[in-house]
């Protein structure tokens, strides 16, 4: 067999690091991965590779890019043994199924054989199964002050040198330049060590603290209790729940919440998705693969780390897939899917695995089987504590004495990440009037004024009442709060908490009728002159009504004429009604129905409908609370 079992590139084991003017002194990679290998050897290890003994040995590095250095660094140590070193760079060439006949006449023949790879899966089989030694080559803040005292033949700086888990191997030897003292190669050290870790400059709310979470946050708490059982050796690293999907609406502060959590487990993040992946690789198949095990390898390494992959529906799931794409898509996932159960497993203590989605349905089943993200944590907007939580965290001290309670209730159904903007803008305006934050720009900011004329500013709070008294009378979804604001999009919102249970067909229709409920206020109050907003976009009052009335015939099973079957999910129901004038009329049949049930509901709680609409009108924001208080003020006519 050949020396070399790939191409990884082999630095000079004499060069030297001087080029240009400068004076000749050690190479900086090679004293790295000298002092890492130094590390990793046990006397006994050493005394056995100096001998004459015929030996099968696995090294495992911390990530490809340190596959060449560690090679060079073993020859170093033993050049009689024949070294297989693999990056994972080759899909068909490194894997457990390739090498396997050479590695065993090689053993055969009294030939020491070396395996070194960022992932022992990637090695040949019958050197793994057979390997009398494994060293674990890891890099630690020890192994980065070694390295300094062998580059500058000075004692390495006595600071401590943490959290540098973060960094790979050309990230260290970035930080060895000539002409630095060792204080200065830690302090870059750490200053880049820091950038990866946390690439963004944001402040990190404590964890404890962080009410806005809900849930997650009760979670993340239980996550801190189990790990730190496990540092002290109370529990056993496969009795920490250390893998979960986080799902949810955009900006609900999925990622964030992971920072915030690692911050709380004290461990390091490496953030990717697999988006970046391609974003950051050549894109074939090989180089995506190759570029996934860098990432688990990565986390291994930095041990205790997590891994976050963000918007995890982009890694399709393969129950979807055609033959066309399932051929490309299948290795991927399956290797994804091997990588996940080695973090996870009590083989790769210290490893985190967290993913986020704002589509957990989307995601493969196998991702959520027990044993890898098996627990999903469920993200909601945040109820009025938290949102005075999240404001208060972006005021960054600014209106410290200030009571936030109104501005917990201004903000409902308001996803962080807009409240952080409306934090933002508040920060901006009282910035271009010349003077400091006040109370009432961050009230500004939340409920923006709506420029429009009065009765333009009635029609829109007629409209959103209907949504609301609809909601309440029929008890289908809870009222979280209702809005005229100029930043609400179409200038008006009603945010409804859906209920949890099972869907019926009476439960549906009533959130259908719910949802015409705007448009039916309209039609009561201005003797059937409604606006054009109801409709428009496919985010509109119709366009969501028409969709879940088509889907009671298409998906459920559950329309009037009895057919039960399956013709696609909700959104093909739209493009089916496109294409079957039938479906089409019996679904505006539903949909006239259904609206004729929300004018006459409207119209027995006319009173509620515009005593709710003048509020809104005055006010701009309304609570839930808020709503239901003059709602139960204005009973029904008989």
């Amino acid at each position: 067999m050949s020396e070399h079992d790939t191409d990884v590139d082999v630095p000079d084991p004499e060069q030297a690091g001087n080029s240009g003017g400068w004076p000749s002194r050690p190479d900086p990679a090679r004293c790295l991965a000298d002092a890492a290998m130094d590390a990793a050897l046990t006397d006994d290890m050493r005394m056995r590779l100096a001998g004459t003994e015929t030996l099968a040995v696995v090294v495992r590095v911390p990530s490809a890019a340190w596959v060449a250095p560690i090679q060079a660094a073993f020859q170093r140590l033993n050049d009689r043994a024949h070294r297989i070193a693999r990056d994972g760079k080759s899909r068909t060439g490194h894997n457990a199924d390739s090498g396997n006949a050479e590695v065993a006449g090689d053993l055969a023949l009294g030939r020491t054989v070396v395996g070194i790879a960022p992932s022992v899966a990637i090695l040949p089989r019958a050197l793994t199964a057979a390997a009398d030694l494994t060293i674990e080559v890891g890099m630690d803040g020890d192994v980065i002050g070694d390295a300094i005292a062998r580059f500058s033949s000075l004692p390495p700086a006595p600071q401590p040198i943490e959290g540098v888990g973060a960094l790979d191997f050309h990230d260290v030897v970035s930080g060895f330049r000539a002409g630095s003292s060792s204080y200065e190669i830690v302090e870059r050290l750490q200053r880049s060590a820091r950038r990866l870790a946390s690439p963004r400059d944001d402040r990190l709310p404590d964890l404890v603290d962080a009410v806005e979470y809900g849930p997650a946050r009760d979670w993340g708490l239980r996550l801190g209790h189990q790990f730190s059982d496990y540092q002290n050796h109370r529990i056993q690293w496969n009795e920490v729940g250390a893998n979960a999907l986080f799902g949810g609406d955009p900006g609900l502060g999925k990622t964030f919440f992971a920072r915030i959590l690692a911050h709380h487990l004290g461990i390091s993040l490496i953030p990717t998705s697999i988006s970046e992946i391609f974003a950051t690789s050549a894109g074939y198949l090989d180089s995506i693969i190759k570029s996934v095990r860098e990432v688990f390898a990565r986390a291994e390494a930095s041990a205790p780390a997590a891994i976050l992959w963000d918007e995890l529906d982009a890694l399709p799931s393969r129950v979807n897939l055609n033959d066309r794409n399932s051929s490309w898509w299948t290795p991927v996932v399956g290797e994804f899917l091997l990588l996940l159960d080695s973090a996870v497993s009590s083989r790769r203590k210290g490893v985190f695995v967290w993913a986020a989605t704002n589509h957990p349905h989307r995601i493969d089943p196998a991702l959520l089987r027990p044993g890898r993200l098996d627990r999903v944590i469920h993200f909601e907007a945040p109820g009025p504590d938290g949102i005075a939580s999240i404001a208060r965290h972006h005021l960054a001290g600014e209106l410290a004495g200030v009571d936030l309670t109104e501005i917990g209730q201004l903000g409902l159904g308001r996803t962080p990440a807009e409240i952080a903007a409306a934090v933002k803008s508040a920060r901006s305006a009282a910035r271009a009037a010349g003077r400091r934050l006040e109370y009432n720009d961050l009230v500004e900011a939340l409920a923006p004024r709506a420029h429009v004329d009065d009765a333009t500013l009635r029609r829109i709070a007629i409209h959103e009442a209907g949504h609301a008294v609809i909601a309440i009378a029929l008890d289908v979804d809870e009222v979280v709060a209702i809005d005229v604001a100029g930043d609400a999009g179409a200038f008006g919102r009603t945010v409804l908490r859906r209920r949890g249970g099972i869907e019926l067909r009476a439960s549906i229709e009533n959130r259908t009728v719910a949802q015409l409920g705007g448009r039916a206020a309209e039609a009561l109050i201005y003797n059937g002159d409604c606006a054009a907003n109801a409709g428009g976009d496919p985010t509109s009052d119709l366009a969501l009504a028409t969709e879940a009335a088509a889907a009671l015939r298409v998906s459920m099973g559950l329309g009037d004429a009895g057919g039960l079957a399956y013709l696609g999910d909700a959104a093909s129901a739209l493009e089916m009604l496109r294409l079957d004038p039938t479906l089409r009329a019996a679904v505006d049949g539903d949909l006239a129905r259904l609206h004729a049930r929300a004018v006459d509901i409207v119209r027995r709680h006319r009173a509620a409908l515009e005593a709710i609409a003048a509020a809104l009108a005055e006010r701009r924001h309304l609570s839930g609370d808020a709503v239901r208080r003059i709602y139960a003020r204005h009973p029904p006519m008989e």
